[in-house]
């Protein structure tokens, strides 16, 4: 956190009606510590801004530790919401601004970090510059597509394809002449269009790579809207999005009439609303041992024989010279959508596959060539999101360069922010809920042992990796990582950066096939304002951007800090305990390690939670929560302010024989305060349009749920607040799983 000037707090405290007395009895020590350092003094004043004490505290918990908040941080015109994440990332967008604009910027010898500053400094000055439909040009010929959009009066394709199929080597036989047409559109557009595909750690064999497929996601509007296009909700949204279509049609063919265009568009988007309906929602895809099927690329191309699996594969990974074999393993999540989809070819036009092909490959890249392209994409943010502002530039190429050169920001940042102590206190408090869990996973009663055996080695073997990796400082590993990215000159266009970054980092990919599984990678790089647990290699990682401000500060008393760091490392471990990370074992194996007995009782309590979550109706959206696809981090969100409230307890008890107390808010004991920064880590304000995505496609809950629901799961809430009996904080029918 910048440093503040300490600010006296005497006679700043409001004396309302819900305004806590001071604790007695066994609540909090009388004999209590009373800390009044600049830090102290600085934390007292934010956290009396952040109250607001006219709330009763049983009541709703939230209201009372943001409404001050709330009130003090209206949402800014470019943002669709603000919370105390955001306001981090603020703070981190603003250093790394200044770190990448006082880089001087060369045409030669360039090592990857000037490269990086080529890459910003190109994305800041494109709406200067003039639009780039020649480079836009040549990416859509690489790939396949150099007359897109092909209309209804131009050519049919069909001709063109079969005697591209007939005099193709890599495409498989098919026995219908439309099939043939679909197998070359397909080879000639490549695979993005109709799956997904990644090369990810073997969930059998943990040393290796292994390639993985998945069903087709959509991006820019949502799998439910696409497949309900005329709701009331569905329809401006459907609109503005034909716009941004109809928008990069018009920039690769001018000549184009508005019908031509407007007829392609509407049957595109319906062509993509068919193949959203062929997908499965998220509330079905969170059993991954059901979804899980293991095969060989000779098997799949057996079963799916309009998709020309086998001549897809083999040509993509022919680009970094990998010869796959007939017997290549491959994982696959989406069975019955690959079903779906290989019964669905059979009766598309070739045409549409091709424009619809077309259509994903320009969205892609044509916001960095086109600025009217840009206009018309900010339309479609404001209706999804209800901004009125577009963000600055530099601020979108700031999000630019840390989504596509994560570790090169990284190696920037860390070098020049970054706290020991910070490290040390997380790794203090990972230790100690590791050993809470542990007590929580013997007392147990519905585990048996065999299940809870296996459950301690997982616990045991879990790593805490906090602030960054060693590799991150190495330049020899940064130039490694993006072997493939040329030297840029000093006119590179912000398109040709992103595409040729973008490039690299998909070969990088694709060699890790053949490589061993490296167990000392991150899953993250440390300029990130979050934290994370990967089941498939049991790591989590709390970057050092989040170890500072609301979560953290070196100096506080240990209840602040337990109450929201704290809580984001009990989060992060339950999460391997929660409803798919209990998936995984301790190695990071995809395995029904669970007893039938054992997983059927954690099955009924994660049920408690889902029809906790999912009876919730939001007065703001209007909108009932999704208990099925939350569950996840509704679990995590339990399980992990329980674990770390037990730590802090047990830390009260065993060490500390004086209670902590900040200077001006003396009313407060240790727990309360403990409380309380666990709320304030949640404090937010959405936009209402925001909020429906939100609940509709985010597997978290919204913040106000985060804090009161999982409170009210608590007994220790109620009673470090003296809830009456009948308080809606104090919660009758109350759901717990660890």
């Amino acid at each position: 956190m910048k440093g503040l000037n300490p600010v006296l707090l005497a006679g700043l405290l409001t004396w309302a009606r819900f305004a806590l007395p001071m604790p007695k009895g066994n609540e909090g020590r009388e004999d209590y510590f009373v800390c009044d350092t600049p830090v102290c003094l600085q934390r007292a004043k934010t956290i009396n801004e952040s109250l607001n004490t006219s709330v009763d505290p049983c009541e709703d918990f939230y209201s009372y530790a943001c409404g001050g908040w709330m009130k003090n941080h209206p949402i800014p015109a470019e943002k669709s919401a603000l919370d105390s994440f955001s306001i981090l990332n603020d703070e981190l967008r603003d250093t790394l601004r200044e770190l990448l604009e006082n880089i001087t910027l060369v045409d030669e010898n360039q090592t990857i970090v000037d490269k990086l500053a080529l890459f910003y400094n190109s994305c800041v000055a494109t709406p200067e510059l003039p639009d780039r439909r020649d480079v836009m040009f040549e990416i859509m010929n690489a790939s396949g597509m150099p007359d897109w959009p092909k209309t209804a009066k131009e050519a049919n394709f069909s001709e063109e394809a079969q005697n591209m199929t007939e005099s193709s080597n890599t495409t498989e036989s098919t026995n219908t002449t439309a099939s043939r047409n679909i197998t070359s559109v397909i080879m000639r557009t490549g695979m993005s269009s109709i799956l997904s595909i990644g090369v990810a750690r073997d969930t059998r064999l943990l040393d290796s790579y292994v390639i993985q497929l998945d069903q087709l996601g959509f991006s820019w509007v949502g799998r439910k809207q696409l497949i309900n296009q005329n709701t009331t909700y569905s329809r401006p949204i459907i609109a503005a999005y034909k716009t941004v279509i109809q928008v990069a049609m018009k920039f690769m063919k001018p000549n184009l009439s508005d019908e031509e265009i407007s007829d392609l568009t509407d049957k595109l988007v319906a062509y993509e609303g068919q193949l959203a309906n062929l997908t499965a929602p998220p509330e079905e895809r969170r059993d991954l041992l059901k979804l899980y099927h293991r095969t060989t690329m000779e098997e799949l191309q057996n079963n799916f024989t309009n998709i020309p699996i086998r001549a897809l594969l083999t040509n993509v990974f022919k680009e970094v010279n990998i010869t796959l074999a007939d017997n290549e393993t491959i994982e696959m999540y989406a069975v019955e959508y690959y079903t779906k989809l290989n019964n669905f070819l059979e009766t598309v036009d070739p045409d549409m596959l091709y424009n619809y092909a077309g259509m994903r490959t320009m969205l892609s890249w044509v916001g960095a060539a086109s600025a009217d392209f840009r206009n018309a994409s900010f339309e479609l943010s404001k209706i999804q999101s209800g901004v009125s502002v577009q963000k600055p530039r530099w601020e979108r190429c700031i999000n630019s360069v840390k989504a596509t050169m994560p570790s090169v920001i990284g190696h920037l940042y860390v070098k020049n922010k970054f706290s020991e102590e910070a490290k040390q206190e997380v790794e203090d408090l990972a230790r100690r809920l590791m050993s809470v869990f542990n007590e929580t996973l013997q007392t147990i009663k519905w585990m048996d042992n065999a299940t809870r055996d296996i459950a301690e080695e997982k616990l045991r073997k879990m790593e805490a990796r906090i602030g960054y990796s060693d590799k991150i400082v190495n330049m020899t590993y940064l130039e490694d990582l993006f072997q493939f990215v040329p030297r840029l000159p000093l006119n590179t266009s912000y398109l040709e950066a992103v595409f040729v970054v973008s490039v690299n980092s998909g070969k990088k990919s694709l060699l890790k096939l053949r490589e061993t599984y490296d167990k000392s990678a991150w899953i993250v790089g440390p300029a990130v304002v979050n934290a994370f647990y990967s089941p498939s290699s049991n790591q989590m990682v709390f970057p050092s951007a989040i170890l500072q401000g609301v979560f953290y500060e070196h100096g506080l008393p240990r209840s602040l800090n337990f109450g929201a760091i704290g809580m984001v490392v009990g989060h992060e471990m339950t999460h391997g305990f929660d409803d798919t990370g209990s998936q995984f074992d301790a190695e990071g194996a995809l395995k029904q390690w669970w007893s039938n007995t054992t997983r059927a009782e954690f099955k009924k309590r994660a049920k408690c939670f889902q029809e906790q979550y999912g009876n919730i109706t939001d007065r703001k959206a209007n909108m009932t929560l999704n208990g099925i696809n939350t569950v996840g981090e509704n679990i995590a969100d339990n399980g992990g302010l329980r674990l770390v409230f037990e730590a802090y307890s047990k830390l009260l008890k065993d060490e500390c024989k004086t209670d902590t107390r900040l200077k001006g808010l003396e009313q407060f004991s240790g727990k309360q305060l403990f409380f309380i920064a666990n709320g304030m880590a949640w404090c937010s304000a959405a936009r209402p349009e925001y909020l429906k995505i939100l609940i509709q496609y985010d597997p978290h809950s919204p913040s106000q749920y985060r804090v009161n629901i999982p409170m009210s799961n608590m007994p220790a809430f109620s009673e470090t607040f003296k809830c009456r009996a009948n308080s809606t904080m104090n919660g009758q029918n109350r759901c717990r799983l660890w």
